[in-house]
């Protein structure tokens, strides 16, 4: 069997229940015989059966209370068999009996399973099923258990005639409880409880006609036990039956005092009675249907209040995370057989919410989310469901939709939500929508699953540039699955010394050829992939904020090679750290002073590199790195060129180096473009006394070039690949040659090259 149900037991339900619906018909229209005492002994024998098969075939997270249910109804089916055994020789069987056993172990037993499903509701749905049940407690009491106990017979007869409506009572406690706790919405839920209601209404029909000698077998009363199995079948067959275990709610609709009070009311007509026994039950009964009706009018509105509160969003009014769930396992069990239905989801996300926050305050973030609602409900109309998971998340559930109608809706909501929007302070607003769309035609489809899909097709849109859609596929949860499993190996690989290791992209002068400095590059040896480039789990370890650990581990590291060089050539060769946009905040400041304490180094001999895009906000930037700067450690703008600063930007800041990306100087001595660009960069970066650091020299007609622009500094595989400390130690040590015969790594201009991953996990020529 598989995890979900197959195509097979997905309408398994209907047969069954149209197949024993039509045994329990017959049962009681032909005339009552002795065959057709057969019939609802059968009837009742397939629901533990339909209960296993059900159980197999949807396989619920939840399903002990199932399993227990599934063994009541055994014990029962088997009470009716020995019943039936008994009656078929000639006249009912002693009394108690060993039926009478096995029913009494059925209503425990079903009561215990009812229970184990709505235990997850918490005590909540256990006491106020109790203080509701209360009133017709004492009516059974006193119209029922009391008789029973002062009838004559022996104390096993009395205990199993009493113990009949008290375990009827307790299943419907039990129900009581779970009806409470769950959405009503889901056709297994409707079933479970409505065959519940049928057995006790036969059960309470049969003590009053036991009482009085008028129980006729073969009569409507069988007809209300046979619905009980049939009913309980069906909820076990249909998919919805993995929704009957309510979601934990911690909410009290009655306060302990409140239910003390009318659990008290409740008692008010047995302790009555103790003194007074009128001549007539009806005062009785009208006393506790009174009872019952003020009981109900009082829990009436904080039931009403606690349901709506458990599956809404306070702020907005849109369904919660929780109701959203149950009525997608509804969509999903309820699905049309057209092979072109769909479910679909649209998950959507308010791009650039934090920033109404952080500008206009908390107030105005609210009304522009009660303002996003009403346009989302707008733009679905009737045709969905709007929740709201919490912050600037919205999801839109279409339960019946196709392919085309979902894309339509998602692009009716983008347009609703592109329309400006006016706060109460006269600002306006336009909204922009990262969306991720999911829809399946698998009615079987794991409802947390198809959420995570669409929440990571969100992301994808993020990614592409927000304010757009994209579908999900099979490809993007592939990426997705493999970021975790990077993720949880990183953290892994952050507490075993060794994996994390750094390589060393050595620096020349352009004019001699000397060795100017290194740049420290992280790579990873992961145990079953082999070495990885920065380029495949850095963005990882940005995303889940281990970039710093990360940062910590290199900077240790190069620092501790550096001290080493040192100690063994009887110089400083300074030594560049790339330093994530993430990371900019106070503590690395101290972080970065603390570690160049510890090893000796000087703090002109240590550069920190930033991407030209992490300096988009310059307050964040200098206090950050002023510290640093004051102290003496260089600022390295990287990749120069190829984000949104301007050199204006640069200037701002008066960094110390500025390192022209690759795009700029491949292929330079052939393109008159590119040669302009990169004198422009040299002569801008000379004109703020920064020097220049070309990256990416991979021929040596371009460092020809390079030179006769002015550029001090140069860096690719022309000159040399990345080295291990070792290496490095070797390049310290040589004479320097040529300038464009530099390195292991030096081409003819003109020779044929190959494709590497360069320092950044970039393509690079070789």
């Amino acid at each position: 069997m598989t995890r979900r149900a197959t195509g097979g037991i997905r309408h398994l339900w209907w047969i069954y229940l149209l197949l024993t619906s039509a045994l329990a018909v017959a049962y009681v229209t032909v005339p009552f015989t002795s065959g057709t005492r057969w019939i609802y002994v059968v009837v009742n024998s397939t629901a533990p059966i339909a209960t296993w098969i059900g159980l197999r075939g949807h396989v619920p997270q939840r399903r002990g209370g199932w399993l227990v249910i599934g063994g009541g109804l055994a014990f029962s089916a088997a009470g009716d068999v020995l019943f039936a055994l008994h009656t078929a020789r000639g006249g009912g069987p002693a009394f108690p009996s060993g039926a009478d056993v096995l029913y009494l172990f059925g209503h425990l037993t079903i009561a215990a399973g009812t229970a184990m499903l709505a235990s997850r509701a918490g005590r909540t749905a256990f006491v106020d099923a109790a203080v509701i049940l209360s009133p017709l407690a004492s009516l059974a009491w006193i119209l029922v258990v009391d008789p029973t106990v002062t009838v004559g017979g022996s104390p096993t007869a009395r205990f199993f005639a009493v113990s009949a409506p008290i375990n009827t009572l307790l299943v419907v406690y039990c129900a009581l409880a779970l009806a409470l706790g769950v959405e009503l919405r889901t056709p297994g839920v409707r079933w479970l409880l409505s065959g519940l209601v049928a057995w006790f209404l036969s059960d309470a029909l049969y003590t009053h006609q036991s009482l009085t000698g008028s129980y006729r077998e073969g009569g409507l009363i069988d007809l209300g036990w046979m619905a009980m199995p049939i009913l309980l079948g069906t909820a076990a067959l249909h998919p919805s039956m993995v929704a009957t275990t309510p979601r934990r709610s911690a909410m009290t609709t009655l306060t302990l005092p409140r239910a003390l009070i009318l659990f008290s009311a409740a008692l008010l007509l047995p302790c009555l009675h103790l003194f007074w026994e009128p001549a007539s039950d009806m005062p009785l009964v009208l006393g506790s249907a009174l009872s019952m009706a003020l009981v109900a009018v009082r829990l009436a509105g904080p039931i009403h209040e606690l349901s709506w509160r458990a599956g809404h969003d306070p702020l907005t009014g849109l369904v919660n995370r929780s109701l959203l769930m149950d009525r997608l396992a509804l969509a999903l069990s309820s699905m049309p057989s057209d092979p072109a239905a769909r479910v679909g989801l649209l998950f959507c996300d308010l791009d650039h919410f934090k920033d109404v926050n952080d500008s206009l305050g908390h107030d105005a973030g609210d009304q522009l989310l009660m303002e996003i609602s009403t346009r989302l409900r707008a733009a679905v109309r009737d045709s969905g469901v709007v929740c709201r998971l919490g912050g600037d998340e919205f999801v839109i559930l279409m339960p019946e939709t196709t392919e085309e109608q979902a894309a339509e809706i998602a692009g009716r909501v983008a347009e609703h939500l592109g329309r400006p929007m006016r706060l109460s302070d006269g600002t306006e607003f336009f909204a922009s929508l990262s969306i991720g769309l999911r829809t399946t035609g698998d009615p079987e489809a794991d409802p947390d699953t198809l959420v995570q899909d669409a929440d990571t097709a969100m992301y994808q849109a993020k990614a592409a540039g927000r304010g757009r859609m994209v579908r999900f596929d099979a490809e993007i949860r592939a990426e997705a699955a493999q970021r975790l499993r990077l993720d949880a190996d990183l953290r892994r690989a952050l507490t075993h010394p060794g994996e994390l290791f750094c390589v060393y992209q050595p620096v020349f002068r352009v004019d001699d050829g000397r060795l100017s400095s290194v740049e420290a590059l992280v790579r990873w040896r992961h145990p079953t992939d082999g070495v990885l480039p920065p380029a495949v789990f850095v963005p990882v370890a940005e995303a889940a904020g281990t970039i710093a650990q990360v940062f910590v581990v290199v900077l240790e590291q190069s620092l501790t090679e550096q001290r080493d060089w040192h100690d063994r050539t009887g110089r400083w060769i300074p030594v560049a750290v790339n330093l994530s946009p993430r990371q900019l905040d106070q503590s690395t400041a101290q972080l970065v002073l603390t570690a160049l304490e510890r090893t000796g180094t000087p703090p002109d001999m240590l550069t920190l590199e930033l991407t030209e895009t992490g300096m988009a906000e310059p307050e964040t930037v200098e206090a950050a790195l002023g510290p640093l700067r004051r102290a003496g450690v260089k600022i390295a703008v990287d990749d120069f060129g190829t984000g949104y600063s301007s050199m204006a930007r640069v200037a701002d800041h008066g960094w110390d180096i500025v390192k022209i990306d690759r795009a700029f100087v491949a292929g330079i001595h052939r393109d008159q473009a590119r040669t302009s660009l990169a004198d422009a960069m040299v002569k801008m970066a000379h004109a703020l006394g920064m020097v220049t650091v070309a990256e990416g020299v991979d021929n040596a007609a371009d460092l020809q070039v390079l030179a006769r622009l002015g550029c001090e500094f140069a860096q690719g595989y022309l000159l040399s690949h990345p080295v291990g400390q070792e290496g490095i130690l070797e390049l310290a040590l040589v004479e320097p040659r040529e300038s464009v015969e530099l390195g292991p790594g030096r081409v003819e201009p003109g020779e044929p090259v190959g494709v590497e991953l360069d320092v950044e996990g970039r393509q690079q020529v070789v």
